[in-house]
């Protein structure tokens, strides 16, 4: 049909992988499959090389071929942010992408612990009109990183088109959720099985984020073993810290809203937390808000169990 594309998203956790089939036509998305399935091994840094396991997950992919339109060769990934080294700073209004590029090459320096040849980096620059100053954020991916996903996708069915980290996979999916709803200063939490994130927005743009492995630095737990309230308090912590640090830097103050996300996401937390942030709204993020869904009930069951687990595969389609 004319104008009409069929695409696929995917995005591979720690444990899992999961897969989004959108068509889009005349600029409308209609999804029309969401697959899970588990890892055959924890997809982290200690399996680059194994090229034992290549076949696995070649051979996991083209079985969930099965479940998408026969049209699909095509697929753009996301994979856990932990994978990269990231890092934010402030930027004056005026500064160049050529200066920019050499502060970053310069935390760099200071920040990598193999040498510079050996990463793949790129960065984004947010202009914030409400702010005195813009922001910077650059992610470092290992090459062998790259190379290890590519041979991947090599010997299965689907060719690679691009890769990105989940954290700005996640940023896309809620601004096409929530695109009149992102006015001032919003949080989005993920809680996974890696940990916790956590992305403050100004205006629905980038502003700060970061990552916890553990509930605190002083617990050595993991977070899902805390009790809601407990749970709340340390990621209520986290946000305030965040939010008086770009106080200065961004000329902002409280948050408006927070988003709970993740694989981990649950509605014990919303209420907990928002008896710490009065001021804010807090919700359970739904990323299929704003566009229209035709799911079998296997794909349906997945959305009703856990929509927000699928947050970061569905920004890979935008």
């Amino acid at each position: 049909m004319a104008g009409e594309s069929i695409k696929l998203g995917i995005s591979i956790s720690r444990d899992q992988i999961r897969f989004i089939e959108a068509e889009e036509w005349s600029g409308k998305l209609n999804i029309i499959s969401v697959v899970q399935i588990a890892m055959p091994k924890s997809f982290d840094f200690s399996i680059i090389g194994d090229e034992n396991l290549i076949p696995q997950f070649s051979s996991l992919i083209d079985k969930s071929l099965e479940n998408f339109s026969d049209k699909i060769s095509m697929a753009r990934v996301c994979i856990d942010r932990r994978l990269a080294l990231k890092k934010t700073f402030a930027a004056d209004k005026n500064l160049s992408d050529e200066a920019i590029r050499k502060h970053i090459e310069w935390e760099l320096e200071q920040a990598l612990i193999a040498p510079r040849d050996e990463y793949n980096v790129g960065f984004e620059h947010v202009s914030l009109k409400s702010s005195k100053n813009d922001i910077v954020v650059f992610a470092a991916i290992r090459k062998a990183l790259v190379l290890y996903i590519e041979g991947i996708f090599k010997k299965s069915r689907l060719s690679l088109e691009s890769i990105d980290l989940d954290l700005f996979a996640s940023i896309r999916a809620l601004g096409q959720a929530y695109s009149d709803k992102l006015k001032g200063v919003s949080a989005l939490v993920d809680l996974s099985t890696t940990g916790i994130g956590y992305t403050i927005l100004v205006d629905g743009l980038y502003a700060i984020s970061t990552e916890k492995s553990l509930a605190g630095d002083d617990k050595k737990v993991a977070f899902e073993d805390l009790p809601a309230g407990e749970l709340a308090s340390v990621i209520n912590l986290e946000l305030n810290q965040l939010v008086e640090y770009l106080e200065e830097e961004l000329n902002i103050s409280n948050l408006d809203r927070i988003f709970i996300g993740g694989d981990k996401a649950g509605r014990s937390i919303v209420s907990e937390l928002h008896s710490l942030q009065l001021s804010a709204s807090v919700d359970i993020v739904e990323p299929f808000n704003n566009v229209h869904r035709q799911l079998n009930i296997e794909s349906q069951m997945l959305v009703d169990e856990n929509a927000a687990s699928f947050m970061s595969c569905f920004g890979m389609i935008l």
